[in-house]
């Protein structure tokens, strides 16, 4: 196991480290996240609403992560490797305290869309789950090309990458089980990297609207674009 793969908990690195056809060492798309240099772990949400400023300004807000809504992972504990994961309420509470620097961006890369920095990105820990709001700087092409791909439902998804601070593997009763065979895994406590709309999330419970989509171009065609994008920003 290379170190990038150190930020991740042991009790992955175990349970999936001995399969063949995942590594590790390197990014799975929808489930793990590059980020100076270490890999980190990313998921996607469930139904989310994004909306526009009352002046105006371009949005992009929903749940970055709903709490204790059940999704299965390299499917789901009948699979003999997977498991069924949640994340607990008031997992990302604490980092959202702590005013960790999180940034939102299309597909956990390229240029930020926004961030707590700057205070464009405000983040907050609720019932439902991690709530992220957006203020888009409407004079970047880049950020108002995200937009209307959401704006129009061609992009409807959304993540978070973090890296898990406290967790909990459980049986099917709740009691506490070894990582090894436990069919479910509790996310008590993550330290949050990153929010983002992507075009492949981790699990199916996740979209990201903003108001009045309507039909267009499909996600690869979006996708195409975004990358060329990219390559001139």
């Amino acid at each position: 196991m290379s170190d990038r793969g150190l930020m991740l908990p042991r009790s992955l690195r175990e349970r999936l480290g001995g399969r063949d056809d995942i590594d590790l060492r390197e990014p799975i798309r929808g489930f793990t996240v590059l980020r100076h240099g270490r890999i980190y772990e990313a998921r996607s949400t469930h139904h989310v609403e994004a909306r526009n400023g009352d002046d105006g300004t371009p949005r992009l807000d929903g749940y970055a992560t709903t709490y204790d809504d059940p999704y299965d992972m390299y499917g789901g504990p009948d699979s003999g490797v997977g498991w069924s994961e949640i994340v607990s309420k008031g997992a990302a509470a604490r980092s959202v305290k702590n005013n960790d620097d999180v940034y939102l961006f299309f597909d956990h890369d390229g240029l930020p869309l926004a961030s707590t920095k700057d205070r464009s990105l405000t983040l907050t820990s609720e019932t439902i789950g991690l709530r992220s709001e957006a203020v888009l700087d409407a004079a970047s092409p880049y950020s108002m090309e995200v937009h209307r791909r959401v704006q129009r439902g061609q992009l409807d998804r959304m993540s978070f990458a973090f890296q898990v601070v406290r967790e909990r593997w459980e049986n099917v009763d709740g009691d506490e089980e070894s990582w090894a065979t436990a069919p479910v895994r509790k996310i008590l406590e993550v330290k949050l990297f990153d929010t983002s709309v992507v075009s492949f999330p981790a699990n199916p419970n996740t979209t990201a609207i903003t108001q009045n989509a309507v039909g267009g171009m499909t996600v690869a065609e979006a996708k195409a674009e975004l990358a060329a994008l990219r390559c001139t920003a």
